[in-house]
């Protein structure tokens, strides 16, 4: 039963500093990403420009993913945690400073930008790495659950928060608030790192350290070799590849097809953050894991899909408060899904290289796409971009789910051979 697990890590004092860093870190980042997207393109009035920003944003994920990896297997993950949270924290109170001395620096955006993201790419890795060492086996869907659900909703008021500092105070004070929001991260992150000075894993003091290319070899050898954790991350690169149009440019979906405010921007945002918590946390209380790769395909892509048509459609403000909670339910649900089956399916040693390459595959298509999305927006119009990507969407969702290993993906936990013995391969993941 999943009552007891909760019972059980919200005593635990390291949960509740990581649960805690997680809200305080996920609330910066909206009010942050929100301000920046906002203020681009209110000053500009360009999609290309916000393009421009956005591909700054994903290029910074795809260039520190794989080194995020191998110094998360090689280092203390909470000071990996830490050293993000300030960076973060000082890349925000950067951008502050710039636009309120300043004003708009597209270059000065740009690289304050990539650094930001950047960071949040080495937190992403570590982040993800270190809640199996927190929690026992049976408590990790739960604790994600209630994780990702109490991020989700703090994240969903700070839309609103945002929307209200950006629409009656100016993007300036946003910036500044969100710097704060990462420095009560970077705290938490401290107490974890305190209280535990070890590393996951261990290697012998004279052991000689392996080249970090060799080590991202490894583990793309090792993913490989895991089919259906593999064809996951393929339909995770052409999901985020195609949602990440409408999902970026829903700025202007807001302003422009449903001609509102940041106040409704901020709504329409907040309500998929709400329907994400809803479906993060209602994993635990199915037997979701045992058909890991069929949830994840069809909440995430057929799901997805579909309802970026019906904003498409139809452009009106309370469809698209309702369309993005129906699929802020599904893509959470399916997040979870796939978190808690790869914490459970990768080594410890091997888990900060996996949720790199993940990021990595997944990330590829993403300053394409917002290069795609900005040029197709400026040509066509949101509209017809909807329609498209929505059908493209629903159908590349429809396909993963026909592949036989991605289909039979068994997320629970394994039984390990010996007391201490390492996960390998041979935990037949997809079969």
């Amino acid at each position: 039963m999943s009552s007891p697990p909760r019972r059980g890590f919200l005593r635990n004092r390291s949960f509740r500093d990581y649960l805690a860093m997680n809200v305080s870190s996920s609330t910066a980042g909206q009010v942050g990403n929100l301000a920046v997207i906002w203020y681009v393109f209110a000053v500009t009035h360009s999609p290309i420009e916000v393009t421009v920003v956005g591909a700054s944003q994903t290029l910074a994920a795809v260039v520190v993913s794989l080194p995020a990896g191998v110094w998360v297997d090689r280092h203390d993950r909470r000071r990996l945690l830490l050293l993000a949270n300030l960076v973060r924290a000082g890349s925000l109170f950067l951008l502050a400073t710039m636009t309120a001395t300043f004003g708009l620096s597209l270059v000065g955006v740009v690289a304050i930008v990539f650094a930001w993201n950047g960071a949040t790419e080495l937190y992403r890795s570590a982040d993800y790495s270190s809640l199996p060492d927190l929690v026992a086996p049976d408590e990790v869907t739960d604790a994600n659950g209630l994780t990702r659900s109490s991020y989700m909703l703090a994240s969903s008021a700070s839309n609103f928060i945002g929307g209200a500092i950006v629409a009656f105070v100016g993007a300036t004070f946003a910036f500044a608030y969100g710097a704060v929001g990462y420095a009560v991260a970077a705290c938490f992150s401290a107490f974890l790192f305190l209280r535990f000075r070890t590393h996951g894993t261990t290697r012998a003091a004279d052991a000689p350290r392996p080249k970090m290319g060799s080590q991202t070899r490894e583990g793309f050898r090792w993913l490989w070799t895991q089919k259906g954790l593999f064809q996951l991350s393929l339909s995770a690169a052409v999901f985020n590849f195609l949602a990440s149009i409408p999902g970026y440019f829903i700025v202007v979906y807001v302003s422009v097809a449903l001609k509102a405010d940041a106040l409704t921007f901020g709504a329409v945002l907040a309500s998929y953050v709400i329907g994400r918590a809803v479906g993060s946390l209602s994993v635990g209380r199915t037997n979701a894991l045992a058909y890991a790769g069929r949830a994840w395909v069809l909440m995430y892509g057929v799901l997805s899909g579909a309802l970026v048509m019906v904003q498409g459609a139809f452009p009106n403000a309370e469809v698209a408060v309702v369309a993005n909670l129906v699929m802020g339910i599904g893509t959470g649900f399916a997040g979870n899904v796939w978190l808690t089956s790869a914490q459970h399916l990768v080594p410890s040693e091997m888990r900060g290289r996996y949720f790199a390459i993940d990021g990595l595959l997944s990330f590829l298509g993403g300053p394409p796409a917002v290069v795609a999305g900005g040029l197709l927006v400026a040509a066509y119009g949101i509209l017809p971009v909807y329609d498209v990507v929505g059908a493209l969407l629903l159908v590349s969702g429809l396909a993963f789910a026909a592949m036989k290993e991605l289909s039979m993906l068994d997320g629970r936990p394994r039984q390990r051979v010996s007391a201490g013995a390492a996960e390998g391969p041979a935990a037949a993941v997809g079969r």
